[in-house]
C-alpha cells in the first residue's frame, strides 16, 4: 500500500510457490526491482530489495521501502 501510494507501480506474485519460480517471473515481466518479506524480514521489521539487474540485495526498513525505490527509478 505504501509503495503503491507514492505512485510507484507494483504487483504481487499470485501463486505461494518456491522463490526461483518467483524470480523467473520477474526478469520474464522485466521488473527491475522484487522486495521481498519473509519470516526474518518481518521480524526486522524491513524488506529485502533485490536489483534484478546487478543481483545487488540490501536490507530497508519498512517505513523507507516507498522513499528508497522511489530514488531508484
Amino acid at each position: 500500500t505504501q509503495v503503491r501510494a507514492a505512485g510507484i507501480r507494483a504487483e504481487i506474485f499470485p501463486d505461494s510457490c518456491k522463490m526461483k519460480k518467483q524470480m523467473e517471473y520477474a526478469n520474464r515481466r522485466s521488473i527491475p526491482y522484487v522486495v521481498i518479506i519473509g519470516s526474518q524480514e518481518l521480524e526486522a521489521q524491513a524488506a529485502t530489495v533485490k536489483d534484478m539487474r546487478s543481483g545487488e540485495q540490501r536490507q530497508v526498513p519498512f517505513a523507507a521501502l516507498a522513499a528508497d525505490l522511489e530514488s531508484r527509478r
